[in-house]
């Protein structure tokens, strides 16, 4: 019996844990869910519905076999995560994507939990995959829904608000505050904290707008009102909202959006203004609006068209009839055809009145039908027209200005070159019209401008032009049959002519001039090169003495590029200190004594040399080049003077020759007193000598006071070159000229050429007379040195002597000279 009662109990047992696993296998199948079974370590034994859900047989997903159907970049992941879960021996998921029987990846969730035996140590793991595709997508349309709204909210210009109506708590979007400007500490998510800030003057219309809409039935609210700025101003805005119900229509809560429409009422406040002032203008204003229809050819235009036009409505003829003769034929193709906004300017001669200028503006606006404005513009016309003198005149001469000759002058080159024809430049700048401003004034000055600009027209052609280039340059521009001999005939009438004194204000003014000449084709095509090449031509007539005219010749440009060089390799030499004195001495007839050195500048070239003035000497012809190196030479002059003396040296007067230009700088007295008191250099120890052309020219008005400075100051003034000049002996008379510098030219022919002779002999009397001491300059053979001794000539320079040196060599020289005085054949040598 006990037997058959173990049977029996084991049968049921059996047969309970065969319902088990049936219910089991059918719940597995009903929740589509996938069963797995893996060793301690997590290799794969068993799966239920793996091979269904992915295509593979068994075979190859035991094991690790089922990585292979995971997404490649998501199997790094997942092995990771699955050594990690079988190395906790504790329970963990993870989500990746699968590959599918159709090929495509899945989202599948996987769960694994471990099986331990009595002493917690793992028998094997169960677990589940589920797939969670359409959930994940779910989510993650969720997501992106969201993350749309909340970018949308940051890229709106509006306040978005979600208000609780049962709680009176508002949620705002950021761009709330950044609208109104209120920051972190000034934010109340309240209904109330909305309210207040409402106009006082909008909040009662406002609110019950908002209570109506609550208490019906409807959905939509809107409003426009003034809202709080956090800095006290108020913006305009319209504020749209929806309410959201109950099923029993009971209102929950209001979503919406605030406007800032501020700017928008600013523009269209400005529109209608805008639109109110041109009803206005039209109105008031010298138009006609007009209509044409292109079938029957009438016209249709407003009442004030008879005033204007002196027409009414009515064929379009009445208008053509009085449209200038030269104008109708573009007018009539006009009005014909029309245009998108396109216009048209002519000429029109009102029936009762003078010729006025009008302009029309149609536009086809159907096939048969033109609509239009006609409206006067004389006035705008006469304005352009002065404009254009203005722009192209100068306003004291009336002569066309810079603009309009260039223009002229690219015109006639291009008329010549297709004619096979000639143009003449003509370069024109007066001598001494800074004279006359600074003797008699501006007015004065003007006045010869005007005369100038009346002599240079009389005679010319229509063909021809006569401009202003500006200040006291003028230039004419001669065509065909001119050619440049002819033209340069015509230069020197023009000199003659400019050479007759005008009077005015009972003075006598006398300007000459002098003239640069320039042509095509026998110089250069291109006006800016012509313009160059009579430029250089002036320049040239300026210094070989002015008031001459010179015709341009191809070696000019070479020279002046020369020049150009010659000045930029000079400042650089300046900047580099490599333009420095050299010292020749001036030596006593009675004591054979040293007196004094003359400074001259000298160009320690690093390549060719050292350079003297005959190569550089154009450089001083640059003011600020001179200045420059005047400033130079002299600070270097005063530091070697000091030093001389503070070794126990005499050198005498050291002289050094200054320029127009540094003449013209507004202290130059001051500027040297200081460089010589830096290095304790007594005044007296210093000589400034100045050709004639300091007294000359364009701001000599400061050289009687800086010459006077200097000789009360103890410093000698010297008038170098004397003799070459126009006029000296009133300079003489007008300066503290206290030495007298024989020009060398003079001394070379001394012995041979007795009216050289003669001026030097006059020169020495006019000096003793005078009280002024004489030195005698090239100074080269003894037979000059004895005539100028004999002459009574106090001083001597020259070759004969020394040459000029540096100051290096200054103290040997000092020390080793000796002199004695010249009697007969005997002369000064170096012992």
């Amino acid at each position: 019996m006990a037997i058959s009662r173990d049977v029996t109990a084991q049968v049921e047992l059996e047969r309970d844990l065969q319902t088990t696993a049936n219910r089991y296998k059918a719940l597995i199948e009903a929740s589509a869910t996938m069963v797995w079974r893996a060793t301690p370590d997590g290799s794969l034994v068993e799966s239920s519905g793996w091979g269904t859900y992915t295509g593979q047989p068994e075979s190859a997903y035991i094991g690790y076999g089922w990585l292979d159907t995971v997404h490649p970049d998501d199997r790094q992941r997942v092995t990771t995560t699955w050594r990690e879960i079988f190395a906790s021996q504790a329970a963990g998921s993870f989500e990746f994507r699968t590959r599918c029987r159709d090929g495509a990846y899945r989202w599948t969730l996987t769960r694994a939990v471990p099986l331990k035996d009595a002493s917690g140590q793992v028998q094997e793991w169960v677990g589940t995959d589920c797939d969670i595709h359409e959930s994940r997508q779910a989510s993650e349309a969720i997501r992106l829904q969201e993350e749309r709204y909340r970018l949308a909210m940051l890229a709106t210009q509006d306040a978005i608000w979600d208000w609780d109506l049962g709680s009176d708590t508002a949620e705002w979007s950021e761009g709330a505050y950044r609208l109104f400007g209120y920051d972190d500490a000034e934010r109340a998510d309240t209904g109330a904290w909305w309210k207040s800030k409402i106009h006082p003057d909008d909040r009662e219309r406002v609110t019950t707008s908002i209570k109506h809409i609550i208490e019906s039935q409807e959905h939509r609210w809107s409003d426009e009102y003034r809202f709080a700025r956090a800095d006290g101003s108020y913006a305009e805005v319209t504020d749209c909202g929806f309410v959201i119900r109950d099923a029993e229509g009971e209102a929950l809560r209001m979503v919406g959006a605030v406007r800032d429409i501020s700017e928008q009422r600013r523009a269209n406040a400005a529109l209608r203004a805008s639109e109110e002032r041109l009803r206005l203008a039209l109105q008031a204003g010298r138009m006609v609006a007009w209509e044409r229809d292109l079938k029957t050819g009438l016209a249709t235009r407003s009442d004030n068209a008879l005033q204007l036009l002196g027409i009414g409505s009515g064929p379009i003829s009445l208008l053509l009839d009085n449209v200038h003769p030269e104008d109708r034929a573009h007018v009539e193709r006009f009005t014909a055809y029309g245009g998108a906004l396109s216009t048209v300017e002519f000429r029109y001669l009102h029936p009762a009145g003078p010729q006025i200028w009008l302009t029309m503006r149609a536009e086809r606006v159907e096939a048969g039908r033109i609509v239009g404005i006609t409206f006067d513009i004389t006035e705008r016309k006469l304005s352009e027209e002065q404009a254009w003198r203005a722009a192209n005149h100068d306003a004291l001469t009336g002569l066309p200005n810079r603009r309009l000759f260039h223009q002229r002058l690219e015109q006639a080159l291009a008329a010549a070159e297709r004619g096979g024809t000639s143009v003449t430049l003509l370069l024109v700048d007066l001598d001494t019209l800074r004279d006359v401003n600074d003797i008699h004034g501006h007015d004065a000055g003007d006045a010869v401008l005007r005369e100038v600009a009346s002599r240079l027209v009389e005679g010319l052609r229509a063909s021809d032009t006569v401009a202003r280039l500006g200040g006291d340059e003028f230039a004419l521009l001669l065509t065909e049959p001119l050619r440049l001999e002819h033209a340069a005939k015509h230069a020197e009438v023009l000199l003659e002519r400019l050479r007759q004194p005008l009077v005015y204000r009972g003075h006598r003014l006398t300007c000459t001039a002098s003239i640069g000449l320039a042509a095509y084709p026998d110089h250069h095509r291109n006006p800016y090169d012509l313009l160059k090449d009579a430029d250089i031509a002036l320049y040239r007539a300026k210094a070989q003495g002015r008031n001459s005219a010179v015709v341009f010749a191809a070696e000019m440009r070479s020279q002046t590029e020369r020049r150009v060089l010659i000045a930029a390799e000079v400042r650089t030499a300046v900047a580099a200190g490599q333009i420095v004195p050299y010292y020749q001495p001036k030596i006593c007839f009675t004591t054979g004594a040293i007196v004094g050195f003359e400074a001259l500048a000298r160009w320690q070239h690093p390549e060719k040399g050292l350079l003297t003035p005959g190569y550089f000497g154009s450089a001083f012809e640059n003011p600020e080049l001179a200045t420059a190196i005047g400033s130079s030479l002299i600070r270097q002059v005063a530091a070697d003077l000091g030093q001389w003396c503070r070794c126990g040296l005499d050198p005498g007067r050291v002289a050094v020759n200054f320029s127009s230009a540094e003449f013209r700088r507004p202290d130059l007295a001051g500027d040297i007193l200081s460089v010589l008191s830096e290095h304790d250099v007594p005044p007296a120890r210093f000589e400034v000598e100045v050709t004639e052309t300091v007294f000359l020219g364009h701001g000599t008005e400061v050289v009687p006071a800086t010459l006077r400075r200097l000789h009360d100051n103890g410093i000698l003034i010297t008038l170098d070159d004397f003799g070459t000049g126009f006029a000296s002996l009133t300079h003489l008379k007008q300066f503290p000229v206290g030495h007298i510098k024989v020009d060398q030219s003079f001394v070379r022919n001394v012995v041979q050429d007795q009216g050289d002779a003669a001026i030097i002999t006059a020169v020495i009397g006019l000096g003793r007379s005078l009280g002024m001491q004489v030195t005698a300059e090239g100074v080269e053979t003894v037979v000059q040195a004895n005539r100028l001794s004999a002459m009574g000539c106090d001083y001597a320079q020259g070759y004969l002597y020394s040459k000029p040196m540096a100051g290096s060599r200054v103290p040997w020289f000092l020390r080793n000279w000796s002199g004695e005085a010249v009697e007969s054949s005997r002369v000064l040598r170096l012992a």
